[in-house]
């Protein structure tokens, strides 16, 4: 790429965000073509269909900005780099400066880069056939949202424990796997395995495995443990007691507001993120870097 088409979209909410990129964007300008800046706050799937062929996204923000926007692109096939304003930068890898160093790598195609899973998530209406007739999905559903993280159930107020009945590809099994209650339940990808999932003792899983996750929320019973399984089989969550504050809450940020007897259908989503990684870092450099993993206690 001579001369790559970018998308930049920047938090500028932010603090130092809008600055720091109008002093960094002649420096672009000299050496892409920028085909568009929408508003990241408003972009979703749909307007994301309405932009201009693009070599590679810019996200300028944090790993809650990059997620945001990796649901919003998911369609159009545009990699994402992301440039760290943010805390942690666990998906963000770069900086500014770090871009400038590397910009030969990463329009040179020498950068690695990952395609990361994504999950397809619909809720379905009290008195809709269980698990949708054998798996089979004969109406619309009545909320569609997609995932890099994961999709979570929370019990919400008046937290009181929920039950829900979990069925993992009941189209073949016919049955379903358990019913548990507790506070609530996470499906997460790899990617999502170092958030939500892991504060709840789920396993942190290598972005390359071809797996979900679900952990339970404190669940009743210490004989729930959590389970890592492939990910084209189809997850079932049937809500048989529901709080009036449950709700369904995906990558942290998109919610949905969940009633008993609905049943919530977990997929891997077909397409997947492209994420542009930093040569300096790797996934378990990153991972004991940034999530302090397998640290040593300290000595006074």
């Amino acid at each position: 790429m001579d001369r790559p088409r970018l998308v930049i979209l920047a938090n500028t909410g932010k603090e130092h965000v809008g600055p720091v990129l109008e002093k960094f964007r002649p420096w672009l300008a000299e050496r892409a073509e920028i085909v568009a800046e929408p508003d990241f706050r408003t972009l979703d799937r749909e307007k994301a269909a309405l932009l201009p062929p693009a070599d590679l996204a810019l996200v300028l923000g944090g790993d809650g900005t990059l997620l945001s926007q990796a649901r919003a692109l998911i369609e159009t096939g545009i990699p994402l780099l992301g440039i760290n304003f943010g805390k942690v930068g666990f998906l963000a890898e770069f900086s500014i400066d770090g871009v400038k160093d590397h910009w030969g790598a990463i329009t040179g195609g020498t950068c690695r880069m990952t395609a990361r899973m994504m999950i397809d998530v619909k809720v379905f209406p009290a008195g809709y056939p269980q698990w949708g007739n054998g798996g089979g999905v004969d109406v619309q559903p009545i909320f569609h949202g997609v995932a890099m993280n994961d999709a979570v159930i929370n019990a919400g107020a008046p937290f009181r424990m929920i039950e829900i009945e979990l069925a993992i590809e009941p189209e073949y099994s016919r049955t379903s796997a358990t019913t548990f209650s507790g506070d609530g339940v996470v499906v997460a990808t790899p990617s999502g395995s170092t958030a939500y999932n892991l504060s709840v003792g789920g396993p942190i899983i290598s972005p390359g495995i071809d797996g979900l996750c679900i952990s339970a929320i404190a669940p009743q019973s210490l004989a729930f443990r959590p389970i890592v399984y492939q990910a084209s089989c189809n997850t079932w969550l049937h809500l048989h007691s529901a709080n009036e504050g449950t709700t369904l809450v995906l990558d942290g940020q998109q919610s949905f507001a969940l009633a008993k007897d609905q049943q919530v259908l977990v997929t891997r989503h077909p397409n997947k993120t492209k994420l542009v990684h930093n040569p300096e870092f790797n996934y378990w450099k990153m991972l004991a870097h940034k999530m302090h993993w397998a640290a040593r206690p300290r000595r006074n």
